[in-house]
């Protein structure tokens, strides 16, 4: 393994690691308890195992939209752009403000101040994925390595305490495998899988890896590594004083009670920044990633236009309309992520067809 394929792998864990992905764990520790190593397998399985092995099948292809046009031909732009659009511009990028948003309502208070604060975000997600080319250089050398030490600056002073393990609660003291399996599936890594590659791949290009197919499958690997080491971090430390955050509500509350018990008032501020961290990781990520698709398909606007169109459409949707929004698209996701996973065992068999092929 290169220090170039490092750099992507965390480049892309980057990709995949928002606030989303940062709550689960924790919630999931704090209430499965007792039980947090069954249910942390099941989330696993589905949060890291099989985005991970998405990547790894539609890298021989490259790009999911291959993929999925040998299946039939006009299948492949269809349902991947109605994946980018729902992943993208519909929810998840306006979604990233609101969420960062939450860890600093105390600091942002009333509409004025919260509409500024959208603009800024978008301002600086917009400038990081101004050059998608470079995205290795912002979120695998500075941005994911900065995200990691904080989070471990939050966790590993707690895993000294006295540990207050007590019983599962809630629907994990039943069946904690299947409800982690169910929490990890919620976190639509699986659509994010098919989309991510077209910037990996064009960031392989930049840095002139000749083994494109080895090297995007490896760094799925290295970022697979990544989100299931922090998942254990944080599901264990939650676990280990689930006495003190099963009562918590979600996951957001249980970082920030975290961060306080170590930092006390600093850890507002700390736990704050995680989750804007996070959030404009992935922000950036797939901004660019939708950007990088409509232009390749639709090159009628520049990458640079439709960056904007996404941008702002962004934050306006994130000012006003993002609840209605997550009304219908959330139903129509929970239809795609299956179908998505049907793709993939296409994939696989195309691609064992292809090898036989050429083994004649």
């Amino acid at each position: 393994m290169t220090k170039k394929t490092l750099l992507l792998g965390i480049t892309l864990f980057s990709m995949f690691f928002g606030a989303g992905n940062l709550i689960f764990a924790p919630y999931l520790g704090a209430q499965s308890a007792s039980d947090a190593w069954l249910a942390l397998a099941g989330m696993l399985t589905t949060s890291v195992l099989m985005p991970v092995l998405a990547i790894v099948i539609i890298a021989p292809y490259q790009t999911a939209n291959n993929m999925i046009s040998r299946i039939w031909k006009p299948l492949g732009p269809i349902f991947m752009t109605l994946v980018y659009l729902l992943i993208g511009p519909c929810i998840a990028i306006p979604r990233t403000a609101s969420t960062a948003l939450e860890m600093w309502t105390w600091l942002v208070q009333g509409q004025w101040a919260t509409i500024l604060w959208i603009v800024l975000f978008f301002s600086v997600a917009l400038i990081m994925a101004i050059r998608p080319g470079k995205l290795k250089d912002i979120l695998g050398k500075v941005m994911g390595p900065i995200l990691i030490v904080l989070i471990l600056l939050v966790c590993i002073p707690l895993l000294f305490n006295e540990p207050q393990v007590v019983a599962a609660g809630g629907i994990y003291a039943s069946n904690p495998f299947f409800t982690g399996l169910n929490e990890g599936y919620q976190t639509m890594d699986i659509l994010a899988a098919f989309c991510f590659g077209i910037i990996i791949v064009m960031n392989i290009k930049k840095l002139e890896i000749k083994k494109e197919k080895q090297t995007l499958a490896l760094s799925a690997i290295i970022a697979g590594t990544l989100l299931a080491s922090l998942y254990i971090l944080l599901a264990f430390t939650a676990s280990q004083n689930s006495g003190i955050f099963q009562p918590l509500s979600n996951g957001a509350q249980i970082l920030s009670l975290a961060a306080s018990m170590t930092y006390g008032s600093f850890g507002q501020i700390l736990c704050g920044l995680i989750f804007l961290i996070a959030c404009l990781n992935v922000c950036s990520g797939l901004l660019a990633c939708c950007s990088e698709y409509f232009h390749e398909h639709f090159p009628v606007l520049s990458y640079f236009q439709w960056l904007m169109l996404f941008t702002i459409a962004g934050a306006i949707t994130a000012c006003t309309g993002l609840d209605s929004i997550l009304s219908w698209s959330g139903t129509l996701l929970s239809y795609i992520c299956p179908l998505s996973l049907v793709l993939l065992v296409f994939g696989v068999f195309f691609s064992i067809k292809d090898r036989r092929s050429q083994t004649k």
